[in-house]
This record gives C-alpha cells, structure tokens and sequence, in this order.
C-alpha cells in the first residue's frame, strides 16, 4: 500500500521531471532560432545586395545601411527609399507579409530596398522607433520627411498603394 507521503514525492518528482524538460526543451528552441537569426549577423553591411530581394538584417546593420534610430532626429543613409518590415519568427501574419514582400522588391525592380528584422532579437530598434505590434512597415522616403508606418497584413495593393504615396511615385 502507498503512503499518502510516497503519493506526494511521487507527484513532486513527476512535476520536476516535467519542468526541466520544459526548460531543456524552451533552451533548445531559442538556441535553434538565435542561430537562424545569426545568419543576418555574419553578413557585413557593405555586402548586402539591395536589390530585387527581401534582405534580413540586424539593429547593426540598419544603423549602418538606413539610419541611425539612436539619434533624435531621423536621416535616411540610402540613395533609394526603404521598406522595413518589423517581424517574428513566431507571427503568421509576418510569415503571410514574406513573400509579399520578396515579390514587392522583384517589382519595383532595384528602385526600393526592402529589409526585414526580427523585434526579437532586436529589441532595441523597435523600442526607439516605437514599434508596438507586428507585422509592422517602415516606409521611408528618400527625402527629410518622416517614414510613414503600416501596420498589420494588408493586401498587396493596399501596401503598393502606401508604398507609393510615401515615396512620391
């Protein structure tokens, strides 16, 4: 016959088992993921090609390549204008907007450079510019003016459409 205090450790073991599992399991899952987001790491900024693509790319390399979001005041770097596409690996909607994105960047055909960073690994990016839900879009004209934002999944046309009011087309 089983004691009521064997009954309990028994319980407390089986819970434990359980909860290092979980941890192992949540420790793999972000180790997996950190080294798809490192590709984006391992790339240096003067080697992404801007055209007819959607390019990864980290906090780093959008200081580097579009503006310095650290500062106050915002100064696009990039001849071109730039679409940014603020995502997660976890978020449907972010995985719908991708290939949206990949055919966007073919058909205005080296005239737009199109990126896409993970908030989750970039925190720091998205806290400045303020980009509170996801999918979210930085439209960015090559002029002094402010970027417009697009946020959610929205229709192709309806994205060409604020693409090209942003950007005077």
């Amino acid at each position: 016959m089983v004691t009521p205090f064997e009954s309990a450790m028994a319980m407390i073991s089986h819970v434990f088992r359980t909860v290092v599992l979980t941890i192992m399991l949540a420790f793999a899952c972000h180790a997996q993921a950190q080294d798809i987001t490192d590709v984006a790491d391992t790339v240096p900024a003067s080697t992404v090609d801007t055209i007819y693509t959607l390019h990864p790319i980290n906090q780093t390399q959008f200081k580097e390549l579009i503006a310095d979001w650290s500062k106050s005041s915002w100064l696009l770097k990039c001849p071109r204008p730039v679409v940014v596409a603020f995502t997660a690996a976890w978020c449907r909607p972010c995985k719908k907007l991708k290939p949206l994105l990949q055919h966007l960047a073919a058909q205005y055909d080296g005239t737009v450079d199109f990126y896409c960073i993970d908030v989750d690994y970039n925190p720091d990016v998205a806290r400045a510019l303020q980009i509170h839900n996801i999918p979210t879009l930085l439209i960015c004209p090559t002029s002094d003016e402010q970027p417009h934002t697009l946020v959610g999944l929205y229709p192709e046309q309806d994205v060409i459409k604020a693409i090209d009011t942003t950007i005077g087309q």
